[in-house]
This record gives C-alpha cells, structure tokens and sequence, in this order.
C-alpha cells in the first residue's frame, strides 16, 4: 500500500476511533478522553487498527456494537462478527 494510501486509512480509523468514543461517552456518561480510553484497550480497537481487518471499512455503528459485545465478554459472538 503506499504512503498515501496508508495516510488516508490510518486518518479514516481515527474518524471512526473517535466516533465510537462519542457514542461510548453518550452512552456510558463520561467524557470523551475517558470514552477513547476505554476504547484503546479493547480487541475491537486493536482490530480497527489492523489495516487488513479490514474493520475501518465498516461503520462506527457497527464498531460501537462490537465495543459493546467485547465488554459484555461474549467472545464467542464477537468472534462471530
């Protein structure tokens, strides 16, 4: 992939990184620095950051759920999506 095409990915998964902190911050009642925190612990963000997941061409929505099937730790279902 070039330098480019790596620049717009990486930007892409930051768009959507802090949309899901948005969403976990809205839900969860706390703010957005504590959201993207909780965040970057998670297999779904290490996941978001593996461009060959390919996770960053879905949408925050879908990442949202997948943040919150994670926390329930239903592996089984996450591993699924």
């Amino acid at each position: 992939m070039s330098n480019v095409a790596n620049k717009s990915v990486e930007q892409h998964q930051d768009i959507l990184a802090a949309r899901v902190a948005k969403m976990i911050a809205t839900q969860e009642n706390i703010t957005p620095t504590e959201a993207i925190r909780k965040l970057m612990v998670t297999e779904t963000y290490g996941l978001l950051l593996d461009s060959e997941s390919y996770l960053h061409f879905e949408s925050a929505e879908y990442i949202f759920y997948m943040y919150g099937i994670e926390q329930c730790g239903d592996w089984e279902r996450w591993l699924e999506l």
